[in-house]
């Protein structure tokens, strides 16, 4: 009986000790990561801008003189063509004020043909000697003063006609019509502070963005010339993103930069111009534009390989004896869709670890599976 309880003891034992030696060997147990080799290659980017969109031309649309809107010709959206009638004003006091001063040329050239007549008359006296030079001077001056009458008569009676015809308001461009804001019968004023509508040609379209002083320095130089003009010869299509997320069809060139660094915001302005011959671009939209940056020795890493803490990014990267180190980098702001490119932290050569990050622990050992880039 004794030998039987030692036997059982011994079997006991002997199986608690077998257990700790499964868990220390699962637990020294070394798992394969997947490791990516980096190096340094040519890339791509794309830098983002907010901007807002201006059609080729915007023109206000604005009253000359004052009165209710009689008719209203178009509607809003609506595309008009140069000298289409737009609105018309009430017209009464225009044609009577015209009709006035119609009058009142008649009247002046009716006397300037009597002061006329009375020279003839004067003049004729004066050669028979019967009156004096005098007469003829002052019959000559009632002459002079009767033309200029006419003059002064005849420059009101074409205001009055401009303001008449200022009554019919017509469209100064091709493109498209705005909000309208006032109606038919309201009362408007020449001096108003709200528009009529506004008409733009959109055919093109205008993005305007702005970069800092920095980001224009190291903007420009990426760009072969000697001048701005050149630089900007040589600066590649851009691309836009509407605000729906969705990309336009058609790229845009970028034509000008303000000469001016502003006071007020210490940047320069851009301006690209893009095509939009199916008016899917509207003027003051807001939009996004891509500019592609090439960088000649980019180091990228995958960005499925980077995590974020604290503000920081960090990776892992392989060291001697396949031990697992936590490696701060710095990356660009910019990046593509599926890489960060690596400003410091990483170079050429380095082994990071691009899955599984999350179960990884700083002088973790593992067994690397190199990978390829994508």
């Amino acid at each position: 009986m004794k030998k039987m309880h030692l036997y059982l003891l011994l079997f006991l034992v002997s199986g608690m000790v077998s257990c700790d030696s499964k868990k220390e060997t699962a637990t020294s147990e070394i798992i394969a990561y997947p490791v990516l080799t980096l190096k340094s290659e040519k890339a791509t980017l794309s830098v983002e801008y907010p901007t807002t969109l201006e059609g080729l031309q915007t023109v206000e649309i604005r009253s000359k003189v004052d009165g209710y809107i009689e008719e209203v010709f178009i509607e809003e959206g609506s595309l008009v063509h140069t000298g289409q009638k737009l609105f018309k004003i009430d017209a009464n006091r225009f044609v009577q004020d015209v009709n006035q001063r119609k009058a009142a040329v008649l009247a002046v050239e009716a006397a300037l043909e009597t002061a006329s007549i009375q020279v003839l008359r004067t003049q004729s006296l004066v050669d028979k000697k019967i009156v004096n030079s005098f007469e003829l001077t002052t019959a000559k001056n009632v002459e002079r003063v009767k033309k200029a009458e006419l003059n002064q008569a005849k420059a009101a009676l074409s205001d009055a006609q401009s303001q008449l015809a200022f009554t019919q308001i017509v469209s100064p461009i091709s493109g498209i019509v705005g909000r309208l804001p006032l109606k038919k019968g309201s009362l408007i004023s020449s001096t108003s502070e709200t528009a009529l509508t506004t008409i733009a040609n959109t055919k093109e379209v205008y993005a305007h963005f702005s970069l800092s002083q920095k980001q224009l320095n190291s903007f420009l130089n990426q760009y072969p010339g000697k001048s701005m003009a050149e630089k900007l010869r040589n600066i590649p299509q851009v691309n836009l993103r509407t605000a729906d997320g969705k990309d336009y069809g058609s790229k845009g060139k970028i034509q000008s930069l303000s000469g001016v660094i502003s006071l007020e915001t210490g940047s320069a302005n851009f301006r690209a111009l893009f095509p939009n011959p199916d008016g899917l671009l509207w003027s003051g939209a807001s939009a996004t534009l891509q500019l592609p940056t090439t960088i000649d020795e980019a180091v990228k890493v995958p960005k499925k390989a980077v995590f974020e803490m604290q503000g920081n990014h960090y990776v892992y990267t392989v060291e001697a004896k396949n031990t697992v180190h936590l490696t701060e980098i710095k990356v660009l702001p910019i990046a593509t869709e599926q890489h960060y490119v690596v400003q410091y932290g990483l170079a050429p050569g380095d082994m990071v670890i691009t899955e599984g990050i999350g179960n990884l622990k700083d002088g973790m050992q593992i067994q690397p599976n190199p990978v390829s880039t994508k």
